[in-house]
């Protein structure tokens, strides 16, 4: 097999059509459609260019991501019987995903997304900027979970900014404290000193799952777990329960009570064998661990020239006030204070 340096000298030359677009700071993710349509994200807002990629370079360079993925770095996925497959990995800095040819029957898909600099990472003035949030609604977030140290979910679709936001609010950590990081992907710059960054790896048998238990053994003041996806839920909500006020994770989902939602269907999932626990004291223990939901939106917006752009956008914060009859009560300080009954 090819080694590494050599895969992304591959994967670099062939998309030497877009190399000014990974090289832009301003842009932080590309996606390439079957058609070759080259689309980008720059400072939160989704825009189309004036590139189209050739098929046999995104080819090649899926391939590449693929033999790169084949060697244990992310995963990858080959359709037996045929030339299609989909593979994600990370490489100098840049997520690949995408589906060779076949997968999609237009074309061979690609998306690479950016991983910044710590010093490069939007902080929250320019999240302000963007148009991503208010100054007012930034510091509040900051007041909540640094100081009031609330457990939060930042939660949303792909790529709305939920990652982004968590990272702008958590530049603000005090530089005294002792923090847990737990990825599978180098997403977040915490800008503290005192830090443990785990990177998990399933296929080696590195799940979250074992790195939330991990850090449960050593002394940290707060847990940040980049994204809750399944089976870790049990233990990273025990972990929550057991004194590391002001955790962080994020989570896919359409509404801030949508989120608590999937938290239990995952928290119910992700239960030991032999446990049961029903649907209330379920709800129970979940609205007992999280205090603060932020949901992140991307919505599309007409623009004065009449076209559509995407932008991201803090849609929804609420505090977590607990559960009646099967309802999750919440408290919204945003958009407007009101409770949900």
């Amino acid at each position: 097999m090819l080694n590494p340096s050599r895969l992304q000298e591959i994967i670099r030359g062939s998309l030497q059509a877009v190399a000014h677009l990974m090289d832009d700071k301003l842009v932080s993710e590309i996606m390439v459609i079957g058609s070759g349509l080259v689309f980008v994200e720059r400072r939160g807002a989704i825009e189309r260019t004036d590139i189209v990629l050739p098929e046999n370079d995104r080819r090649l360079a899926l391939i590449a991501v693929s033999k790169y993925a084949g060697g244990g770095s992310k995963g990858i996925d080959i359709v037996e019987g045929t030339e299609s497959a989909v593979a994600s990995t990370s490489v100098g800095g840049l997520r690949f995903a995408g589906a060779i040819k076949g997968v999609d029957s237009a074309g061979t898909t690609l998306t690479i997304r950016k991983h910044l600099d710590p010093e490069e990472r939007p902080d929250l003035a320019q999240l302000i900027d963007w148009g991503m949030l208010s100054h007012e609604l930034a510091e509040k977030l900051v007041d909540l979970i640094i100081h009031q140290r609330l457990n939060c979910v930042f939660a949303g679709p792909t790529s709305g900014g939920k990652t982004t936001l968590a990272n702008a609010i958590l530049m603000r950590l005090p530089s005294h404290e002792r923090i847990g990081l737990i990825e599978d992907a180098r997403e977040m710059a915490l800008r503290v000193e005192h830090k443990n960054c785990y990177l998990a790896s399933p296929q080696t048998g590195l799940t979250a799952k074992v790195l939330v238990k991990q850090a449960m053994r050593e002394r940290y003041d707060r847990l940040i777990l980049s994204e809750t996806r399944g089976d870790d839920t049990f233990d990273l909500l025990r972990a929550l329960s057991s004194g590391h006020n002001g955790s962080v994770t994020t989570l896919h989902a359409s509404s801030a009570v949508g989120a608590l939602s999937t938290l239990e269907l995952l928290f119910q999932m992700s239960l030991p064998p032999g446990v049961q626990m029903s649907p209330a004291a379920a709800q129970g223990y979940i609205t007992s661990c999280i205090n603060l939901i932020v949901f992140c939106s991307r919505p599309y917006e007409r623009q004065a020239d009449g076209t559509e752009k995407s932008s991201r956008r803090v849609s929804e914060v609420a505090i977590v006030k607990g559960v009646k009859d099967g309802i999750y009560q919440l408290e919204y300080v945003f958009p407007e204070p009101q409770t949900l009954h």
